[in-house]
């Protein structure tokens, strides 16, 4: 059975026909950007196929997005250039991009596993500025979605492990670093989008 980053570069085509269309941009994204300094440098974690990223450099923003995904990232290269997208593992350092604005994982959290978020939020840590805020969507619900994990695709079963997380879970996650401003506005009652903003003084 092949795994997430393999139902990413197997499908990568699709989700940029889908990502890059106006009805796929959150609702709340334009409350978010209101948040950061103009023209603030922005992570896209878990970008595919660069979508965000695209919506972020358009509002006049420095995106710089991260992926494992290596066939999503070459379609983000080709539909985004001048934008920096670099290959990576979300719960791995990525300190190499620099200190960031802002961030947005959008669908990102929901292959992690729940006793891996609070490594998740570290990682954003590590990157983001004082006073910065992270966007961050997950799927409603607490555990893996068995339904959603398990799809085959031309012959080959994948497992991209998809898991549903709850607030009171990722607030356990944040640990110190973070303080959960709240739930923004979401166009899919199934999808919740939680920002939160890193606190002014706090080591990581």
């Amino acid at each position: 059975m092949l795994g997430c980053k393999e139902f990413y570069d197997k499908t990568a085509a699709r989700w940029a026909e889908n990502g890059y269309s106006d009805e796929a941009e959150p609702v709340c994204m334009d409350e978010f950007c209101a948040l950061l300094p103009p023209g603030g440098r922005v992570l896209d974690l878990c970008c595919g196929a660069g979508y965000e990223s695209f919506r972020l450099r358009r509002r006049g923003f420095e995106p710089v997005g991260l992926d494992f995904s290596g066939e999503s990232l070459a379609i983000a290269r080709e539909k985004n250039p001048g934008v920096s997208f670099l290959q990576g593992d979300m719960l791995e350092s990525y300190c190499r991009i620099g200190a960031v604005d802002g961030a947005v994982c959008i669908a990102g959290l929901v292959h992690v596993e729940t006793a891996d978020l609070p490594l998740a939020f570290r990682r954003v840590a590590e990157v983001l500025k004082p006073g910065g805020y992270l966007l961050a969507s997950v799927r409603y619900g607490t555990g893996r979605m068995e339904e959603r994990s398990v799809t085959e695709i031309d012959g080959e079963t994948y497992d991209r492990n998809f898991i549903a997380h709850n607030e009171a879970e990722l607030s356990a996650a944040m640990g110190e670093a973070f303080t959960l401003v709240g739930e923004l506005p979401s166009a899919m009652k199934i999808w919740a989008y939680y920002l939160f903003q890193k606190k002014e003084e706090v080591r990581v």
